[in-house]
């Protein structure tokens, strides 16, 4: 299946108001903002976006809120993560409903399944979706890691518009690119290694760092995707250090809603269990972007 969707898309986070109720003027206003930097897309209802602490409710007003504020500007996927293929199909076609451009799909967490276990999971959960679909590899996650052959075997579906990668491993956006071919689209799926997979042919990235920094994701992606090499590595330089701060951080989610609230763009704490980012890494990430902009004014 080919697609034209690829480049950057920023990954929101769910604000919420005083009262503990998502803040849906707020995320409709970032979104905003986000889309002027020239982002391919968002996608919504990923693990920042703490999708599995919204209820059904809640999940079904962020998708129509996104929806509505792009208004077509850009493409819109939908994170439809479920233990079920039951579940996950259900997600799927609120979605379609709903308006979204394509889903993503995660391997059923928590049970450690084995990687031909997974695929004999989503191959009917592809099959019948009404939207081109997005398999998340993130081993670190849910415990099975998906090899190029083993993803392979779903594009037979006709669904499989795209893979996320994040198992980290050296080589393995090439290894995707050299099995999966043209066809596929290839995300870099962690921030820390955005520039190595632009260099080993990704297609673009779903970066949670471009909901708080997307100017400069952006640029990094375009000048990466024109070839100007030497351009991409000095804005990595100072890039890399903020994304290397968020990435690294256990209270990553709580992080760029701090950052972001620094900003007069408040997205209130995170749910429980999650954690909260300490004073010191705030102080730290702020630090660094600082110097980013002072290096390379967005």
């Amino acid at each position: 299946m080919t697609n034209p969707m690829r480049g950057v898309f920023a990954v929101p986070t769910t604000p919420y108001s005083d009262d503990g109720d998502q803040n849906l003027d707020a995320l409709g206003s970032r979104v905003e903002e986000v889309l002027a930097s020239g982002v391919t897309g968002l996608l919504g209802l990923g693990a920042t976006g703490e999708a599995l602490a919204l209820s059904a409710a809640e999940r079904e007003a962020q998708i129509k809120t996104i929806v509505s504020a792009v208004d077509g500007r850009a493409h819109v996927v939908i994170g439809c993560m479920a233990y079920t293929p039951a579940e996950m199909s259900a997600q799927i076609s609120d979605a379609a409903s709903w308006g979204a451009d394509a889903v993503m799909v995660t391997p059923p967490f928590y049970g450690g399944l084995e990687p031909d276990a997974v695929i004999a999971a989503l191959h009917p959960v592809l099959t019948a979706s009404e939207l081109p679909v997005m398999v998340y590899n993130n081993p670190h996650s849910t415990g099975t890691d998906l090899l190029p052959d083993h993803l392979a075997a779903l594009q037979q579906t006709g669904r499989l518009w795209s893979v996320k990668e994040t198992s980290g491993e050296a080589t393995r956006i090439r290894e995707l690119r050299d099995r999966l071919g043209e066809d596929t689209e290839i995300f870099v799926g962690a921030d820390g290694i955005a520039l190595v997979g632009f260099a080993q042919g990704a297609s673009g990235w779903v970066a949670a760092s471009a909901w708080l920094l997307p100017e400069h994701c952006q640029r990094l992606w375009e000048l990466a995707d024109r070839g100007d090499w030497a351009g991409a590595v000095d804005l990595w330089r100072s890039l890399g250090h903020a994304l290397g701060l968020i990435e690294g951080d256990s209270a990553f989610i709580s992080l760029i809603k701090q950052a972001l609230g620094r900003t007069g763009r408040e997205q209130g704490p995170v749910r429980p269990p999650l954690p909260t980012a300490s004073p010191d890494s705030l102080a730290s990430l702020l630090d660094a972007i600082a110097e980013l902009e002072r290096k390379h004014a967005a």
